[in-house]
């Protein structure tokens, strides 16, 4: 039977509501909250080029980090996320102990030579591994099954399964989670990272909990689900379904209390989770920053909303940034004249 942990990313992908600001205090709190909650993994931010703003998850340094962290960590494991196009390997100072145990290295299949330079550095300066290709499901399974030869070669301590536009369903996670399983190390765990663009992301957690394997599996949440547009698997639920079926381990009355504590505040303000305009960017495959964005700027009716994700190039269904939704809209009601698809540099507009 598998062992199955549970990581909370909730100052890192809750970033993307409160722009990474939570304030030094709630940092504090949250993070030493989760780890007397036994939470087995935190996610504490983002590794970033960017110089350091007090309050913020985005650290321009390993060393930054460290005052946020508890002098017990218990046995939790401590992580920062960096994103190949926003860390580099010369940025990497050695592990010491002091700080984070490891790194989560997310990047897009284009990306991949980048992202193993970076890997091969956070091994060679003795940080756990944890590798993300994002959007998984934009992968052929001969695609992912010659990833994960390459990535088994350095030896991770895990290798997740990401749903980043949230509509992988559960035989969907099966199907690349046995690519994972046959080819990695046995000792490697396997994580799941997904989104909730169609309210998925519930269901497919707890069928890995009846997954025939031995091995170590990982399971991201946050709380209340705080993550950019549909927001992610909440850590409330997963941790107390876990209490249920496996056996009493997470202190979930106490996991709410940091959900009333520090979240709830934020929802007063800012938004987050399921709703029809997400669900239709999850419907037609396209990245959900094309909701975002547009609705930002432009007030859109469902039905108009979908019209206007049908005129969405297939090349760049998956690439998106605000230029491009912009002058997407304007061709979309007729202000400007379509351009053509070689207009764009498709890697340069990837996000």
């Amino acid at each position: 039977m598998s062992t199955i942990s549970i990581l909370d990313c909730t100052l890192r992908d809750g970033g993307y509501i409160t722009g990474w600001d939570f304030g030094d205090t709630t940092i504090k709190n949250m993070i030493s909250n989760l780890v007397e909650d036994n939470l087995d993994f935190i996610e504490c931010g983002y590794l970033n080029h960017k110089d350091y703003v007090p309050g913020s998850t985005i650290f321009k340094t390993i060393k930054q980090i460290k005052d946020f962290l508890p002098s017990d960590r218990k046995n939790t494991k401590l992580l920062a996320m960096a994103d190949v196009t926003q860390f580099s390997p010369e940025d990497l100072t050695p592990y010491d102990g002091s700080s984070i145990d490891g790194i989560r290295v997310v990047f897009y299949k284009h990306q991949i030579k980048e992202a193993l330079k970076l890997c091969k550095a956070i091994k060679k300066n003795g940080y756990l591994l944890f590798i993300q290709p994002m959007v998984t499901i934009d992968y052929t399974i001969q695609e992912y099954a010659s990833l994960t030869e390459k990535l088994n070669k350095l030896a991770p301590y895990a290798v997740a399964i990401v749903d980043s536009f949230g509509y992988m369903n559960k035989n969907d996670f099966r199907k690349y989670f046995m690519i994972l399983d046959n080819i990695l190390a046995p000792d490697v765990y396997i994580g799941f990272h997904s989104h909730n663009n169609m309210q998925l992301a519930f269901l497919t957690a707890q069928d890995i909990f009846d997954y025939k394997t031995s091995r170590n599996l990982i399971i991201d949440g946050s709380l209340y689900g705080i993550g950019r547009g549909a927001g992610n698997l909440h850590t409330e639920l997963i941790t107390n379904y876990y209490n249920m079926v496996v056996k009493p381990k997470y202190n979930v009355p106490n996991i709410l209390s940091c959900v009333g504590t520090y979240i709830l505040p934020i929802r007063k303000t800012r938004s987050w989770g399921y709703s029809p305009y997400l669900f239709i960017t999850a419907l037609y495959h396209v990245h959900p920053n094309f909701a975002c964005y547009l609705l930002e700027k432009h007030d859109l009716s469902v039905a108009e909303f979908e019209d206007y994700v049908k005129t969405i190039p297939d090349e760049m269904r998956t690439k998106c940034k605000k230029p491009y939704v912009e002058q997407l809209y304007q061709q979309f009601i007729g202000a400007e004249p379509v351009l053509a698809n070689e207009d764009f540099d498709l890697h340069k507009i990837a996000q």
